[in-house]
């Protein structure tokens, strides 16, 4: 995190590698008792680009992507509130260790943590959620040796996660949560100082832009990684962004598209949306806005935390970027109401998003798991004490937080699979008039999209996947299913006690998170005919536009 003070926060070998070629062919992950769903992995067809305001697959020419899961925070950062250890930052623990035992001890040390504290059994914890994607926060200090030159093996842990990920079918976004001499001068970006270390010190600027080019030439093409996060939080101290953060965002940009002009790149906004420029202002293409919402004066209050979110939905939507946002950091604390408020808050503007974060020390809301290791002393405890202490911080030495959990899988499982919408029941809104779709009559009388909002039995209707990959609907009106009657001018009725083919629906990914809907009967889409009363009729050979276009919100 972030906004604000931290302080606030407070308040063996072959067995392995048969198991690899087993994840590697097939998808699955089944380890310490843990099935994820299949997934073919990741593959060149699947490389991310914006389409106007949506993420797509195809080099932004195919179904669109809803990347939504949390971050892997305090793996490659350490912050004392969060993780197992008395270090201020990130830097103080490694100068501290190098001083105490030497470069060589410090950097197996490191290692220990690094090789326990996220391993493949979280990457499966994440897959069986249902996660798209992982945003994974790093600085330089990772990559770089003490003489600020790229180590031998500088992408060794970034390749191994992004790997695990793909196989799983999960996206990456490589956040650099510190740059030399900290973006903020806070915990977070590993280096506490004043702040004025990196924006003025052209050494660090430099060695700051020469880093993204080392990252993207070595990312280049590389279809699991969906973007290049630029830096984290980078108002200094907590401040705002302003031209100076965005004058350096764009020589960051300009470095990078030098030698990969296909990844997206995010921008970071501290905190609001009038604190990013137009992106034609500095002709940015295929970026991303990102924001991080911490409702710190509502940390009890359901209500509070809902009107902080619906300000920033009208907050970003008047401001009209014609970019996708990405909600890279946020957390609502421990209230399970406020959490469904904004998730479903954020699924219903098509936003993208990652929860802070995925484990953290103690009884904490923060994380979707918790653990309990010993606390590290980096001043007193011996090299032997801090590798056992250490060895003990993986996982399954914890436990999920069974709330955070179970709500966040329930919002990943509405919009996870590209052009496909999970089982469920939904109400249905014509984007032609913005009315919601209405089982007239009590299903005696044709779907027609004429209600202001979803009221009750007559405007819900069940989602169900079919084996063949076509959906059918069952309206809670009278309990039966949708039926594109093609003998009877193509119109939608809710008239049928079984599944046949004219009971069978293909869902079409289209922007901003909106469905055509295509009769497999006919071959048709159906439209809100405006002509008719806004009567739904599978009749259209295309998607002509707002007529045929559908949005689809959860209910349950």
């Amino acid at each position: 995190m972030k906004k604000r003070k931290r302080i606030q926060r407070n308040l063996s070998g072959l067995l392995s590698f048969v198991l690899l070629l087993g994840v590697m062919a097939a998808g699955v992950v089944s380890e310490n008792g843990i099935t994820a769903k299949a997934a073919a992995g990741i593959t060149a067809a699947d490389f991310l680009k914006t389409n106007g305001t949506s993420i797509r697959k195809a080099n932004g020419s195919g179904d669109t992507v809803y990347l939504r899961g949390t971050n892997a925070g305090g793996w490659l950062v350490q912050e004392s509130w969060m993780n197992p250890t008395n270090a201020g930052d990130q830097k103080t623990m490694m100068e501290t260790f190098k001083n105490r035992f030497g470069e060589s001890v410090r950097d197996e040390l490191i290692a220990v943590y690094e090789d326990n504290y996220w391993t493949t059994q979280d990457f499966d914890n994440c897959a069986a959620m249902g996660m798209s994607v992982i945003r994974l926060p790093f600085t330089y200090m990772n990559l770089v040796d003490d003489n600020r030159n790229l180590k031998a093996d500088a992408f060794k842990r970034l390749d191994w996660f992004v790997e695990n990920c793909s196989r799983r079918g999960i996206y990456v976004i490589l956040d650099m949560h510190g740059a030399f001499g900290s973006q903020n001068g806070q915990d977070h970006s590993g280096e506490v100082n004043d702040g004025y270390q990196l924006y003025w010190n052209s050494a660090n600027r430099e060695k700051t832009i020469w880093l993204w080019e080392k990252i993207a030439e070595h990312f280049k093409g590389n279809p699991a990684v969906a973007a290049y996060d630029l830096l984290n939080e980078p108002g200094i101290k907590a401040g705002a962004t302003y031209s100076l953060q965005w004058d350096f965002y764009n020589e960051i940009y300009n470095r990078i598209r030098t030698v990969d002009p296909d990844h997206i790149i995010m921008m970071e906004s501290c905190w609001d949306a009038g604190n990013l420029p137009h992106p034609n202002t500095y002709g940015w293409t295929n970026v991303v806005y990102q924001y991080h919402y911490y409702p710190w004066s509502h940390v009890d209050s359901v209500s509070g935390q809902a009107s902080y979110i619906a300000g920033k939905v009208t907050d970003i939507n008047s401001h009209n970027y014609g970019v996708p946002t990405f909600v890279g950091e946020f957390t609502c604390f421990d209230l399970e109401d406020a959490w469904k408020n904004t998730l479903s808050t954020f699924n219903r503007q098509g936003w993208h998003w990652t929860s802070w974060t995925y484990k953290v020390t103690g009884n904490s809301s923060w994380g979707i798991y918790n653990h309990s290791p010993q606390k590290v002393d980096i001043y007193n405890d011996s090299r032997e004490t801090i590798r056992q202490k250490w060895s003990a911080v993986g996982t399954q030495n914890g436990w999920v937080n069974s709330k955070i959990h179970n709500v966040i899988k329930a919002y990943l499982s509405e919009t996870v699979t590209p052009g496909e919408l999970s089982d469920g029941q939904y109400y249905i809104t014509a984007i032609a008039n913005g009315k919601v779709v209405c089982a007239e009559n009590g299903g005696a009388a044709p779907l027609i999209a004429n209600r202001d909002s979803c009221g009750g039995a007559w405007e819900a209707f069940e989602l169900k996947n079919n084996s063949d990959g076509t959906v059918s609907f069952i309206s809670a009106a009278n309990n039966k299913y949708i039926c594109a009657v093609i003998d009877e001018e193509n119109q939608l009725l809710a008239r049928s006690s079984s599944i046949n083919t004219w009971e069978k629906f293909q869902l079409v990914s289209l922007e901003n998170g909106e469905y055509a809907i295509k009769a497999l009967a006919n071959g048709k889409y159906v439209k809100a005919n405006l002509n008719n009363n806004a009567r739904l009729e599978a009749t259209n050979d295309t998607v002509a536009g707002a007529w045929e276009a559908f949005r689809f919100t959860r209910i349950y």
